[in-house]
């Protein structure tokens, strides 16, 4: 496995650049736009390698510093999000305002990324938040009054706020509160 390269860039296309390594190889790497807008040719980088691997193909990711791979790495494992998505994802501002809006719980920013929708961006910011150890608050308009005792009580019984949101998300918006409390119950103790 490829953990980091270092080499010059020899051709910078729209999303990736063929690196060469100080032995001759030549590497196909996808970067962020924000990453290919900056970089000149002849350039000398060093790069943290993510190693995509399907069936047919072997693909590499590069970035410049552990923590935009460590994001990459949590995009991906979020539901409908390969490794396209999440680079374009990164490639949309530099990290630094990608952590800020995770922090500021601004699904808006998600939102306006080209190809990701408003429940995507809920999703990103969920996942992320939870990575970052940031609270997060659902949006205010689908969170009735019956909606925050529920979450109260599951946070009173133990879970985490973490926890408490993502079980909401599977639960009925109909019944009394017991009723829904008893199933987010069964769904925290299925899940985890």
């Amino acid at each position: 496995m490829i953990g980091k390269l270092t080499g010059v860039a020899d051709e910078i296309e729209a999303n990736y650049i063929l690196l060469k390594t100080d032995g001759g190889v030549f590497y196909k790497i996808f970067l962020p736009a924000i990453v290919i807008r900056r970089l000149k040719p002849s350039e000398t980088l060093t790069l943290y390698i993510h190693m995509h691997v399907r069936e047919n193909e072997i693909s590499l990711y590069g970035f410049e510093t552990k923590d935009q791979l460590t994001i990459f790495n949590i995009l991906i494992d979020i539901p409908n999000i390969g490794p396209k998505s999440a680079m374009n994802i990164l490639g949309f501002n530099p990290v630094e305002k990608l952590v800020e809006a995770v922090k500021a719980q601004d699904g808006l920013y998600f939102s306006q990324i080209p190809g990701v929708g408003k429940k995507t961006a809920q999703k990103i910011l969920l996942d992320l938040s939870s990575k970052f150890e940031v609270e997060f608050i659902l949006p205010k308009k689908s969170f009735t009054e019956d909606d925050r005792a529920l979450l109260e009580a599951l946070v009173s019984l133990g879970f985490s706020r973490h926890e408490a949101n993502k079980a909401m998300e599977r639960i009925p918006r109909e019944g009394k509160l017991e009723e829904r409390i008893t199933f987010a119950l069964k769904n925290l103790n299925k899940n985890g």
